[in-house]
């Protein structure tokens, strides 16, 4: 299957900013989120794309609805994509 354009830098983009507006060092994400720092640190370089159980295990950490961090994702791929439409 085809990756989906532009989602793995979206979910980094989300993920880091969250991190950081949390003032989480990506260890304690990781404890928070019960995740390899490692995976974290993939995620936030766009190597690697999360499963719906790490969003619901992240969305935990950052006190946010799943939902409402899907949303986050949602309007930076548009964000992303524009950008490469030269919008």
């Amino acid at each position: 299957m085809e990756e989906y354009p532009f989602l793995n830098e979206a979910v980094a983009s989300v993920l880091r900013t969250q991190r950081e507006e949390h003032d989480l060092s990506k260890k304690r994400l990781s404890e928070l989120a019960k995740i390899e720092r490692a995976y974290i640190t993939s995620l936030e370089r766009g190597e690697k794309r999360p499963t719906l159980n790490v969003l619901f295990y992240l969305s935990d950490a950052f006190g946010l609805l799943p939902s409402d961090l899907v949303k986050l994702i949602e309007e930076e791929l548009r964000k992303l994509d524009g950008e490469n439409k030269g919008t």
